[in-house]
This record gives C-alpha cells, sequence and structure tokens, in this order.
C-alpha cells in the first residue's frame, strides 16, 4: 500500500516529472556524445586494450555524473517525507491508524526505496549499455551485477539520512543539510583522488576520512565502480591515473559491512524518533 502511495505521491510533484526529464535527456546526449567520440577517435579501429581504457574512462565520468542525479532524486523525493506531510496535516491522518509508528516509518522508507531502486537500475543499466554498445567495452555479467548493487545501496544510503533529518528538520532545511553532506562525502572523494600525486594537507585528509564516515556514498559509489570495471584485473589500467576521479584506495568488505550497519542504526534513530515525535 505505501509504496502505491509513494509513487502517487511523486507523481504529483512537478520536481519529480522535472527529474525524469533531465534523465532522459541526459542519457540521450550522453548515448549520443559516445557515439560520436568513438566515430572521431576510430576506437572501432583501435586495439581491444586501447578500447577498453577509453571505455574506462568514459564510465567513469558517465557513472560520476549518474550518481549526481540519483542523489537529487532522492532529495527531491525524500527530504519532506515527514515534516511536509506534518505542515500539511496528512501525517496526522495517518498516524491516527492503529499501526505502530515504527512501521509507518519503515512502509515509508521501503515505499521511497522501491522507486529510488527502480531509478537507479534504470539509469545505471542504460548508461552501461551506451558504453558497452559504442565505446566496445566488454562487461562481464557478475561484474555487472555487483556494481548494479553498489550503485543501488549508494542512494538507499542516503534516503537512511534525508528520513531522520525529516524527522528533526523542516523540509527545505533537511534538503540543504542532506545536499551538503552529500557534497561532503563527494569532495572527500575527491581530495582521494588528487592523494594519488601527493602533496595534499593531511589536515584535509583528515576531514575528507571523518566525512566518509559520516556519509559513506561516495566510498560505496568507488566500490561499485572499481567492480563494474573489472575489480583487480582491470580498474588499476585506468582508475587509478584521473586525477580527482582516481580511485586511490578501494573500499574494503569490512567497510561495506560498516555501511550495513550505518543504515540500520540510522533506521532505528530514526523509528525512535518518529515514534516520538509530537504530530
Amino acid at each position: 500500500m505505501y509504496i502505491s502511495a509513494t509513487f502517487k505521491e511523486l507523481t504529483r510533484k512537478r520536481v519529480f516529472l522535472v527529474t525524469l526529464i533531465l534523465t532522459v535527456l541526459f542519457m540521450i546526449l550522453f548515448a549520443l556524445g559516445v557515439r560520436e567520440l568513438a566515430g572521431v577517435t576510430g576506437l572501432s579501429q583501435a586495439s581491444p586494450a586501447e578500447r577498453m581504457l577509453n571505455g574506462m574512462v568514459l564510465m567513469v565520468l558517465g557513472l560520476f555524473f549518474a550518481q549526481l542525479l540519483t542523489a537529487f532524486f532522492v532529495f527531491f523525493s525524500a527530504m519532506g517525507t515527514v515534516t511536509g506531510e506534518q505542515e500539511s496535516g496528512l501525517l496526522l491522518a495517518v498516524a491516527a491508524r492503529s499501526i505502530p509508528r515504527w512501521r509507518l516509518y519503515l512502509a515509508k522508507w521501503l515505499g521511497h526505496a522501491v522507486w529510488i531502486t527502480v531509478y537507479c537500475a534504470a539509469l545505471f543499466l542504460s548508461l552501461v549499455w551506451a558504453i558497452h554498445s559504442f565505446a566496445g567495452l566488454p562487461i562481464l555479467i557478475g561484474d555487472l551485477l555487483r556494481g548494479l548493487v553498489l550503485f543501488i545501496w549508494m542512494p538507499l544510503l542516503l534516503l537512511t539520512l534525508t528520513m531522520l533529518g525529516s524527522v528533526y528538520l523542516p523540509m527545505l532545511g533537511n534538503g540543504i543539510c542532506s545536499a551538503l553532506l552529500y557534497g561532503f562525502a563527494l569532495f572527500s572523494g575527491l581530495v582521494e583522488g588528487i592523494s594519488v600525486y601527493g602533496g595534499v594537507n593531511p589536515a584535509v585528509e583528515k576531514f575528507a576520512l571523518v566525512t566518509g564516515l559520516l556519509l559513506p556514498t561516495d566510498s560505496v559509489y568507488r566500490r561499485s565502480l572499481y567492480e563494474l570495471v573489472g575489480g583487480a584485473d582491470w580498474a588499476g589500467l585506468a582508475i587509478s591515473d584521473m586525477g580527482p576521479f582516481s580511485i586511490s584506495n578501494v573500499p574494503s568488505n569490512a567497510f561495506l559491512l560498516y555501511t550495513v550497519g550505518y543504515a540500520a542504526i540510522m533506521l532505528l534513530l530514526g523509528c525512535r524518533a518518529f515514534s516520538r515525535k509530537d504530530l
């Protein structure tokens, strides 16, 4: 019921329609750009190694902008989940039913998570298909599935934080706060990429580390990219020397377990805060 209700709520928002239109335009322009670039640079006549390297570079750039689209989709859809409905009076009518509030909170999270998953999967697969078809980048099914799961997990982490903020902050304030935290996490990833060449202030590196722990979305994105381009077999060829887009330190499996615990704690705090919230 809440999955269906969330979809109806999203379709009523004009920003949702604008996000979908911009996403479709991005994919069309990206696919045309990859096709034209492949024709101009002669990727079809290049050696398999050169074609693979060029395809990896395009994959890095495409997924970087794709993660920005998924983040804004989360912000627009979830930043007013609690306080927005409270201000409109809708939340009071829903919470009056004989349903524990923590179950209502989890149902709202699940409703948003389903549609965020659908959006991210469609965006990810479309982008990978464009690069595979036009740039000739070979992609194994196992690498694709691991990259897809991690790419979807990234906005779900952002969703848990955004929904927790919606319990305490007004809709606009929550959107700004979540966007700033996401920006700091993105900045920490760029700093790690620059640190490959040395010369980064230790204080900046510590700031990037703390930010990455507060919101580990960028680390999950980099692990997704690492898995997609072949992991340890091929990743070092192209994505270890791309300036701020480089992946110097690949997040470990232990860090992925940390993100699972992170999401569980955020959901627990959200359920507890929503249960005590004065409606």
